[in-house]
């Protein structure tokens, strides 16, 4: 895994990629985990991997192209082979399926290699089947970085233009109790702030949208509803998507890892209910500018390492649906208006993401 503090890889290699030429696609493997295996560990390429599915039409809006959405509707992973790129590989790890894509123009192959062979931080990875998922796993201890920011604070008033459709607070109804403040527009729309943790979830009983049913008309609707909230988008990429559940997360980052305990469901969970309902969960607390913390490198045990110390603490290792090297977002001791950012991993068991030391200690 490749990771430079001075410059953004993977949107040089976005930039890059626009500019080739891609040509007829074909499937070359379906539901054979061990051949997608091969492909996903193909030596001499690069990548590039969503955290989860995306489809054709976002890939081909986002890079330019033009493929199939018909014969390649969805995939999360993006393979470039280096010394023979006459191919691009497309893959999907929902339906193990892989789709070799003809390469018709390549320019810059060159600063392509240059820059991924340049000098910046590496980890060694390896892409593992566990538990009938494959995982981004760490074949040895690593050492990372702990991060302090400022943070900025967004008032509620802030959302009332764009949630409530309301510029003056007259028009809304107030109600506070305890630390939370509920505010109103009629009986259409909520907006309930919880001022102690900053977290905020916004209800719509108006929207007209039902069932979306697509995962590129879910996409496309939550990207655009995320846009218009008004909580900044500097850090923050799509993390996770669910036509079944009509929901999408999108989460915050730092320098490639995603951080996790911001809000209880990521740093936005854009929602659609059958009934026409829409919620936004989201926080008032966004990371401003780094700030010193002098603190030393945090060792990170392997992902091997890690699984054993949880089986042995108890947990049930076979019931783990994913396992990812994450930062977690803390409020600093000394300054309420500091976060820290600690390595660690974030395990999804029974349901939801859980900090991998929490549930050792539990």
């Amino acid at each position: 895994m490749l990771h430079a503090k001075k410059n953004n890889i993977i949107l040089s290699l976005k930039q890059k990629l626009g500019k080739w030429e891609l040509g007829s696609e074909r499937k070359v493997t379906i539901e054979n985990k061990k051949q997608y295996q091969k492909y996903l560990m193909k030596k001499n390429s690069i990548a590039l991997n969503y955290p989860d599915q995306v489809s054709t039409s976002v890939f081909n809006d986002t890079f330019g192209q033009s493929i199939n959405k018909r014969r390649v509707k969805q995939f999360n992973r993006i393979i470039i082979p280096l010394q023979h790129p006459n191919y691009i590989y497309l893959l999907s790890d929902q339906s193990t399926s892989v789709y070799r894509v003809h390469v018709t123009k390549r320019p810059q192959l060159n600063e392509i290699k240059k820059l991924v062979n340049s000098k910046k931080d590496q980890y060694r990875v390896k892409e593992q089947l566990i538990n009938n998922q494959f995982m981004l796993t760490y074949p040895k201890s690593i050492s990372m970085p702990t991060y302090s920011y400022l943070m900025n604070k967004q008032s509620a008033n802030s959302f009332m233009t764009t949630l409530l459709n309301s510029v003056s607070s007259s028009s809304v109804s107030v109600h506070k109790k305890n630390h939370m403040t509920t505010y109103t527009d009629g009986s259409n729309k909520r907006m309930v702030v919880n001022t102690k943790s900053g977290a905020v979830s916004y209800e719509n009983f108006t929207d007209t949208t039902k069932n979306i049913g697509s995962i590129n008309s879910l996409l496309t609707k939550s990207f655009q509803q995320l846009s218009s909230i008004g909580v900044p988008l500097e850090n923050i990429r799509y993390d996770y998507s669910s036509t079944d559940k009509n929901e999408v997360v999108y989460r915050g980052y730092v320098e490639s890892f995603p951080i996790f305990n911001q809000t209880d469901y990521g740093t936005v969970q854009i929602k659609y209910l059958n009934n026409g309902e829409q919620k936004n969960f989201f926080s008032l607390y966004s990371l401003q500018v780094p700030v010193p913390n002098g603190t030393k490198q945090v060792s990170v045990p392997s992902t091997k390492d890690a699984l054993a110390n949880l089986e042995q603490a108890g947990v049930k290792t076979a019931k783990i649906k994913n396992m990812r090297l994450a930062y977690e977002w803390q409020t600093n001791k000394d300054s309420s208006m500091v976060i820290d950012l600690k390595p660690t991993y974030y395990v999804y068991y029974q349901g939801k993401w859980q900090n991998y030391t929490t549930l050792i200690d539990q």
